[in-house]
């Protein structure tokens, strides 16, 4: 309350009649308080202690996340029967989301077998409801919760997820070597899984590209290995992992952002910007015979990102793929902020004289269209908070040191984001494909159609943003690429009759 309460939010009636009320403090005349949603109590001694939030939402990551809507989409498995996420920091790190269910069978709980079942369509079904930074980092089926005198959940009795019960588990065989002892000691932090085996695989244990960051950086820390993302990409088993490092002192080209992530097979090769996950999924729905290559993001070890513009960014990776392929046909696609760099990509390579007869952008906005997208939920972002991020940020690189592991995906997003806002993006005359999410909003061509001259096709794709790029709907996407590209080499083919 008082003087600097604001007027309320703009366009928002509904917001401000839900989030200000009567200041019955006040003698002031139509004086107001704006309702936080913090949870505090009032202490003896006149100090406030911050206990939670009244609307379930936390922040973990730098992400604000509603609690009840990943709860939603565990209850809507008929074989829940109770369920609750919360926050918890048992130890030194992050903090993270921890799932706790109660099975409508008592003996699942109790079953590794049966237990293992339900936590893989826990893990299927949430991937295709929720963002990845919304997945919940442990499962723990439990037969009941324990309840407190008042009979509500105690919160305080419920297990830590020392023993995460995670999935997809592998026949298990114990590291062998130094490497291996210590990377499945960085490994069990970071996924917080105990007793790991060689053959695990990261992703299949619930890792993301988010927690990839922050487990090469460890490996980095306490193994001396300066490791790129695209390496656990390419082996993401610890076994694999070791092999990488000893490997790691053969001399070969350093390419900064392209890496190999299936070299072999005869088939014309897919080079995808900015894949994330979909650049460990495609590949295994496509086969051995199609070579995969990724292009990933720059800034993802703190370093500064030198290029920031669209055009510069496309350049560079032009000059790493002619290392790996110096003439086309070329086949690109690109995730996002990637489909940009692919569609100028694709423009030079074309102006150059080379082949393109597959172009597919996944869930890519067209300029225009993204600021328009932006500007509308322009209400839902924090500028102040955005200023902040960005004098933080500022400050590493301005004394050439890594920005920190949690300030990084802040420093990328931002980046592309200003990029995007100051490209030029021209028209394109050649096949281009749009692969828009379900859950996307905007028009169906995400805006593209003003930039494309020659035939253009749009494809929807399960999924919403995220989890497009996910199992289970990656299956589809990765079905549907296959298909646009023996489409456009085979229209190639007859055109060159």
């Amino acid at each position: 309350g008082g003087d600097g309460v604001a007027l309320g939010y703009w366009g928002r009636e509904d917001l401000t009649a839900e989030r200000f009320m009567p200041d019955p403090f006040s003698d002031e005349p139509g004086a107001r308080m704006y309702r936080t949603g913090d949870m505090v109590r009032w202490l003896p001694d006149g100090n406030i202690e911050f206990i939670g939030r009244t609307d379930g939402q936390v922040k973990v990551r730098g992400f604000r996340i509603e609690l009840g809507e990943i709860e939603n989409a565990i209850s809507e498995l008929p074989q829940v029967k109770d369920r609750l996420v919360m926050v918890r920091q048992d130890g030194p790190g992050e903090k993270q989301l921890v799932a706790y269910v109660v099975p409508e069978n008592g003996q699942v709980a109790e079953d590794p077998e049966q237990r293992a079942d339900l936590l893989v369509q826990l893990r299927s079904r949430l991937r295709t409801h929720l963002p990845e930074h919304a997945m919940p980092s442990h499962f723990l089926v439990l037969p009941e919760f324990p309840l407190n005198a008042n009979g509500k959940v105690d919160r305080h009795a419920l297990p830590a997820p020392e023993a995460g019960q995670q999935v997809l588990r592998t026949r298990h065989v114990a590291p062998r070597d130094a490497n291996e002892k210590a990377l499945a000691s960085i490994w069990s932090r970071v996924l917080g899984v105990p007793d790991l085996g060689v053959h695990d695989n990261f992703f299949d244990l619930g890792g993301h590209s988010l927690l990839g960051i922050q487990l090469l950086t460890q490996v980095k820390q306490e193994m001396g290995y300066k490791l790129p993302l695209a390496t656990l990409f390419r082996s993401p088993t610890i076994a694999q992992l070791a092999r990488e490092l000893g490997m790691s002192e053969q001399p070969k080209v350093q390419l900064k952002n392209l890496s190999a992530i299936q070299p072999q097979g005869s088939k014309v090769p897919i080079f995808c910007v900015h894949g994330d996950e979909a650049s460990y999924f495609i590949p295994q729905h496509l086969g051995l015979d199609r070579p995969f290559y990724n292009f990933f993001h720059q800034g993802e070890d703190g370093a500064r990102i030198l290029y920031t513009e669209v055009k510069d960014i496309a350049e560079h990776f032009l000059e790493e793929l002619r290392h790996v392929r110096p003439k086309g046909p070329y086949v690109l696609c690109g995730f996002s902020f990637g489909g940009l760099v692919a569609f100028e990509m694709a423009k030079r390579l074309r102006a150059s004289g080379e082949q393109v007869p597959a172009l597919v952008l996944f869930d890519t906005y067209e300029p225009e269209e993204f600021a328009r997208v932006m500007k509308r939920e322009e209400k839902f972002h924090e500028p102040l908070k955005r200023s902040v991020l960005r004098r933080i940020v500022r400050w590493y690189l301005k004394r050439d040191k890594p920005v920190p592991l949690r300030f990084r995906h802040f420093y990328i997003i931002d980046t592309y984001n200003e990029a995007t806002y100051r490209y030029d993006a021209g028209t394109y005359e050649g096949p281009l494909t749009i692969f828009k999410a379900e859950g996307s909003a905007g028009p169906g061509d995400l805006g593209w159609n003003r930039r494309a001259q020659g035939e253009i096709e749009v494809v929807t794709v399960p999924g919403d943003h995220y989890s497009m790029i996910r199992e289970p709907h990656v299956e589809t996407l990765a079905l549907e690429l296959a298909r646009c590209i023996d489409k456009g080499l085979a229209k190639q083919a007859v055109e060159a009759v």
